[in-house]
């Protein structure tokens, strides 16, 4: 039986989702942080998680301790099959995954995050892939309901 949500978030868009989905599966949801206090080793739970640099973070960990149902990466492109796959293939992960796109919020980066995402900016410039240096340049939000139904509908469905 599904257990809860848990969740690593870096700048809240993630947490967001957790939220949302918690409330649409009507089962708790917790920070990576802190789900030690609620959860014992092997219990069932849907995990999400940010991405950086094509590692869905906190995954490995998670996946090692409890009972993975299903992983959903928080991101900030558009959703894209091939990108999907790879995020796949790249994290080991066995579990269906689902792609939610999330956002950057500048002001709640620490100085080494910004420069990275600097950085990736003016190479996805150079690529000519101005609507990912625009968000990576000003931020944005893209959280929306919408996105967790399909994990929903997936954990009805299981």
């Amino acid at each position: 039986m599904l257990k809860a949500i848990v969740y690593k978030s870096n700048t809240g868009y993630t947490e967001n989702y957790a939220k949302m989905l918690s409330e649409n599966l009507n089962i708790p949801y917790y920070n990576i942080k802190d789900v030690r206090k609620y959860l014992n080793k092997n219990d069932e739970i849907i995990y999400l998680g940010w991405i950086c640099a094509g590692r869905i973070c906190g995954y490995s960990k998670v996946n090692q301790k409890y009972n993975v149902k299903c992983c959903g990466a928080v991101g900030i492109y558009p959703l894209e099959k091939t990108y999907i796959e790879n995020l796949k293939k790249d994290n080991k992960i066995t579990q269906e995954l689902f792609y939610l796109r999330g956002g950057i919020d500048r002001a709640k980066l620490n100085w080494m995050y910004k420069k990275i995402i600097d950085t990736v900016a003016k190479l996805m410039e150079k690529e000519n892939k101005e609507e990912i240096a625009s968000i990576l340049k000003n931020g944005a939000n893209f959280v929306s309901e919408e996105n967790v139904k399909n994990i929903g509908e997936y954990i009805r469905n299981v």
